[in-house]
């Protein structure tokens, strides 16, 4: 028999959504004061640990968000699919630029034509100039951000007791879609990240050197956390409820 406690808890380990999130966090700040030069050799270059592990967030959401695709007909909403798909091929696109498409592995060289209107020469959309570089850098990466707050924080510390578990056989988008309190971690080091050092520019003052941990690139591993865990915990609930079907008397 399935209790309210075991169907509110979570199905994720905390050493995965709570301690990962501020051990990478902790390891930056860490490694910024006490060991200067293999901070910037070996946590924040573009094969580092915070890229790196970046990309890999990603491949992880990738797969749960194909685990879900695959899945989709044990859910019932006709949206789930496309979400689920949408989901996978935004992971696709987010792991991609990160990693500008294999160059920063493999050392290709960028071609000319795509090499001309990129800030940083690279294999990559997001560094475009102009208003193409906008639209596919600046404007995911705030309708993530904006995610984030409203569904990595404010629903999940706001809704109670069951209603944070995920409904999937309720028909409706607002049954399954939401994230639950195990993305709260994450989305909240993706939101704050970024902002010691915006606050302290804004002030036109030197940011402090204990402080200088890229912040971007840190927001952007957060987020890749965000949607990592989030799908993780989609997959777990969505199976914990199928399991929950085939053990309920017919």
């Amino acid at each position: 028999m399935t209790t309210s406690a075991d169907q509110t808890r979570s199905p994720l380990s905390p050493w995965l959504w709570l301690f990962l999130p501020l051990a990478l966090l902790l390891i930056q700040f860490v490694c910024r004061v006490a060991f200067d030069e293999f901070y910037v050799s070996y946590i924040r270059s573009e094969l580092g640990l915070v890229q790196n592990m970046t990309v890999l967030a990603l491949i992880v959401a990738i797969v749960n968000a194909g685990l879900l695709f695959a899945r989709r007909r044990q859910v019932n909403n006709r949206l789930f699919g496309p979400f689920a798909l949408v989901m996978c091929l935004g992971c696709i696109y987010f792991a991609g630029e990160e990693a500008s498409w294999g160059q920063h592995w493999f050392g290709f060289e960028t071609p000319e034509s795509i090499r001309e209107g990129n800030d940083q020469g690279e294999f990559n959309l997001h560094n475009t100039s102009g208003a193409l570089g906008g639209l596919v850098d600046q404007l995911p990466r705030n309708l993530l951000t904006l995610a984030a707050l409203i569904g990595g924080l404010v629903l999940p510390l706001t809704r109670s007791g069951r209603k944070r578990v995920p409904k999937f056989d309720e028909g409706t988008v607002a049954g399954w879609v939401f994230p639950t309190f195990v993305c709260a971690p994450s989305a909240l080091l993706a939101l704050i990240v970024s902002l010691p050092e915006k606050i302290i520019e804004a002030r036109e003052r030197e940011v402090p050197h204990w402080l200088d941990i890229a912040p971007g690139e840190s927001k952007e591993l957060y987020l890749a956390m965000f949607l990592m865990i989030y799908l993780m915990a989609m997959r777990h609930y969505l199976t914990r409820e199928i399991q929950s079907r085939t053990k309920s008397p017919s």
